[in-house]
């Protein structure tokens, strides 16, 4: 499995001084522990003899030294660790939501909404993790270890010896314990399940509650996490036995030490205060490598997040051509061009769109116009030849042409805000007087002022204060207050009457002139002669 990845080691490279920084309070935090842990044994090893105070005050300061920096440096060493961290975690969700941004909504629909979720809460994090759970314990085992074995090797070279075998020992097999669970093989795949069941769950909620069928969304919800809860307590298990190992290992030590240690005092190679260091010392040596077990399991879970991510971060569309701020353009041509859709058959298209030319793409449900103008907009593959200005959108930059095209889908979203806030998603800089302006030519000026709150009037969710034909004109409206070369309108006049749909259509056409214009409809729109008609193919 690849342990470097080109995007994520790029968004963390910037945080690598104050990563190496946390670790080296934390080696300095874990070296006044052993410290701390030798001082104090020696002191207390020395005063049972009685001895005058002042033999005793060296011993005393590094007490105090040892454990103010011990609390001093571990302190300093979390606060760093987790800024880093959660800094590095946002870098990587900031990223995978530029790379998002660049996702066509054929791509978004090959994605199980529960697996994205997922990996943008769950596995930044996990990736987060593998700083503070994974390298870090390890890292701070080693440094426990080679600090308190310096010491006693220094006081005794054979316990020392017998030490290091037994802490080695200790080492790999916990890390075989915890590496041989099986328990977290199938983690991944049950989460993801759980998360699609949640989703699945909130898209239905009405539906459910509406023809009674909730118990079966939850219970579905309830099996998914059953399983997860199965693979935690096995987990639980290795982790358990992984801890027994580590104390039967610890006492091992302590009981080496002390026996090297006492041999050594009664043949006189050994000063009488040094054999409580060498028997305390393995405490200290041993404490970190109880976390070894646990961040050991999930290193193939937090590896695959980081395998998740990275692939997430690199199926993003990379184009070729980027427009740098678009002011006009003379034409869009297609030419032969028909949309590449799984099983379906759609007659090409020639046709061409110049300034006051507007192309009316007309036709029945299905016979393929929106799929056609979600070619242009680089959405769907396409066969034959559509450019702009002589260059191929499949060519183009997705950044530039969301700066040169503006867009009216069918049934574009309107969020559960105000009616200012959904306007200005068009124009962040427009003006209270503009957006009023923009509403008056979609005939909702009256009625928007005469509402108690005006603009600061709330949509309601999905939109549910409004009627259809309201919601369609405050789309109408955004499409207005937005300045580009190119705009793109499927079914514009959807939900409005003839009547109401003529004028705006000539308002429409009236406010988009020396623009470039494709408009989707059923209806035929009066003043325009530009036609594609898919049911007449």
């Amino acid at each position: 499995m690849k342990l470097i990845h080109s995007h994520l080691v790029k968004t963390i490279k910037p945080f690598r001084k104050k990563l190496l920084l946390a670790a080296s309070l934390s080696g300095a935090s874990l070296f006044m522990a052993v410290g701390l842990l030798a001082a104090s044994a020696w002191l207390i090893s020395m005063a049972s003899t009685r001895p005058p105070i002042l033999t005793l005050q060296v011993a005393i300061v590094a007490v105090r030294f040892f454990g103010l920096g011990r609390g001093v440096f571990r302190y300093a060493s979390r606060l760093l660790e987790h800024d880093a961290a959660l800094a590095i975690q946002s870098a990587i969700r900031q990223e995978l939501y530029k790379s998002l941004e660049r996702f066509t909504p054929k791509q978004f629909a090959n994605l199980k909404r529960g697996q994205l979720l997922r990996q943008s809460v769950t596995q930044t994090e996990e990736i987060q993790d593998i700083w503070l759970r994974i390298i870090l314990p390890w890292l701070s085992a080693v440094i426990a270890a080679v600090a308190g074995i310096s010491i006693v090797a220094f006081l005794l070279p054979k316990a020392a010896l017998a030490i290091s075998i037994i802490f080695f020992t200790s080492l790999v097999t916990l890390s075989f314990v915890a590496a041989f669970s099986s328990a977290r093989v199938k983690y991944r795949q049950h989460s993801d399940q759980l998360f699609d069941q949640i989703m699945q769950s909130c898209d239905s909620s009405q539906e459910a509650a509406l023809f009674g069928f909730n118990h079966q969304l939850q219970t579905q919800i309830d099996i998914a996490q059953d399983k997860l809860d199965l693979i935690d307590q096995k987990e639980s298990k290795t982790v358990g036995i992984a801890a027994s190992l580590h104390s039967l290992f610890m006492g091992a030590a302590v009981i080496a030490g002390a026996v090297f240690a006492a041999r050594a005092f009664i043949s006189g190679d050994l000063a009488g205060v040094n054999v409580a260091v060498i028997t305390l010392l393995p405490l200290a040596i041993f404490d970190n490598l109880s976390v070894i077990p646990s961040s050991f399991s999930k290193i193939r879970q937090h590896l695959e997040s980081a395998v998740s991510i990275e692939k997430l971060l690199n199926s993003a569309p990379i184009s070729k051509i980027d427009f740098a701020e678009p002011t006009s353009f003379n034409q869009i041509t297609f030419n032969n061009a028909y949309p590449i859709l799984t099983g379906v058959v759609i007659n090409p298209v020639s046709a061409r769109v110049q300034v006051n030319s507007p192309l009316v793409i007309m036709g029945i449900s299905g016979a393929g116009k929106s799929s056609l103008i979600n070619a242009l907009l680089g959405f769907l593959p396409y066969g034959g030849g559509i450019d702009i200005d002589g260059v191929e959108v499949r060519n183009i930059e997705q950044e530039s042409k969301s700066s040169m095209i503006t867009v009216l889908l069918q049934n574009d979203y309107l969020f559960n805000s105000s009616i200012r806030e959904n306007l200005r998603i068009a124009n962040q800089s427009a003006s209270d007087e503009q957006l009023l302006a923009a509403l008056a030519d979609v005939e909702l000026g009256e009625l928007i002022t005469s509402l108690p709150r005006g603009l600061d009037t709330h949509i309601g969710p999905y939109g549910y204060n409004f009627s259809g034909g309201e919601k369609q004109r405050i789309r109408l409206a955004r499409v207005l207050l937005r300045n580009t070369p190119i705009y793109v309108l499927d079914e514009p006049f959807e939900f409005l009457d003839s009547g109401q749909a003529r004028r705006l259509a000539q308002t429409l056409l009236d406010r988009l002139q020396n623009k470039l214009v494709v408009i989707v409809s059923h209806l035929e729109i009066a003043g325009t002669n530009n036609l594609v008609n898919f049911s007449k193919r």
